[in-house]
């Protein structure tokens, strides 16, 4: 599967998705250019979030009352991500 067919599948699957609340079952730490580190629960939202945020080139992601930003991001690892 080439690049852009699989993130236009991204975006049909959040479009799918809408508003609605899938359980937190990823974990997710968040590396920062200043060292510091953020650890969440996300689901897989957050996840395909994140892909077709850095695809669009995207400053900032907005999750559990923290707003992101993408410039200040080293490094984002996820637990528990089903290959």
């Amino acid at each position: 599967m080439d690049k852009e067919k699989f993130f236009k599948e991204v975006e049909e699957l959040l479009k799918d998705i809408g508003d609605k609340q899938l359980p937190k079952n990823l974990q997710v730490t968040i590396t920062y250019s200043t060292g510091e580190k953020d650890v969440l629960k996300v689901s897989e939202v957050f996840w395909a979030n994140v892909l077709v945020a850095t695809k669009n080139r995207d400053k900032y992601l907005y999750i559990q009352d923290r707003l992101i930003s993408l410039d200040h991001v080293v490094k984002m690892q996820f637990k528990k991500l089903n290959k």
